[in-house]
């Protein structure tokens, strides 16, 4: 009787676990998923594609319904701002950032849309574009010392130019947070940042 009684404890503790597996299977799959809200729309025919499986989610840079790459992926549930967004759309590339929030620099990839290629080192972080000149300006490191440099980019012809930050800066943290453009021309460009004396602006005069 004893050994009957433990076997059947045994074999009903085995299926309530099973129907508390399925259970929470049946509810991870049919809980409502947050849409992606952030633009996907690009110019010249191609556009993200936001998917997930089971454990993970995904983005895909597509033209029409061919796939050209998998730009990133991660695991579920965490925040699409880390998955990646679109930040600036130029003609033949665009920049998808990844923030992971609290301060972070935002690491950013400029990929170029035919073959979905990023043309940036994997440390570049955002500071700020000007879209409809197809320019945008970001540094190489993105927890940059004094020695580091704002690297003014003209997507469209590759040109670089590269502008020393303002010693001001350093003063205190999230330097590449506190940064914008505040005016470029074909000779010039001028920051807007954030110190501790208050904003200031500083110009750069342009080769």
């Amino acid at each position: 009787m004893a050994l009957f009684l433990k076997t059947y404890l045994t074999r009903s503790c085995i299926v309530v676990l099973f129907i508390l597996f399925v259970s929470n299977s049946v509810k991870a799959q049919t809980e409502p998923v947050e849409p992606y809200e952030y633009d996907s729309i690009l110019k010249g025919g191609y556009h993200i594609s936001f998917k997930m499986d089971d454990s993970l989610e995904y983005l895909y840079l597509k033209q029409k319904h061919r796939i050209i790459t998998e730009l990133s992926s991660c695991s579920r549930g965490l925040p699409y701002k880390g998955l990646g967004y679109l930040a600036a759309d130029f003609t033949g590339y665009f920049v998808l950032v990844h923030s992971f929030s609290g301060g972070n620099p935002t690491n950013i990839e400029l990929i170029e849309k035919k073959t979905g290629k990023n043309i940036l080192p994997l440390s570049a972080a955002w500071i700020d574009d000007v879209e409809n000149k197809q320019m945008l300006l970001y540094c190489e490191q993105d927890v940059p010392s004094e020695k580091d440099r704002m690297i003014l980019y003209n997507v469209q012809t590759g040109k670089k130019e590269a502008f020393p930050f303002p010693k001001a800066i350093f003063s205190e943290p999230q330097v590449l947070n506190r940064i914008s453009i505040k005016s470029l021309t074909a000779t010039a460009l001028t920051i807007s940042y954030d110190s501790e004396k208050g904003t200031k602006t500083k110009t750069y005069h342009r080769s």
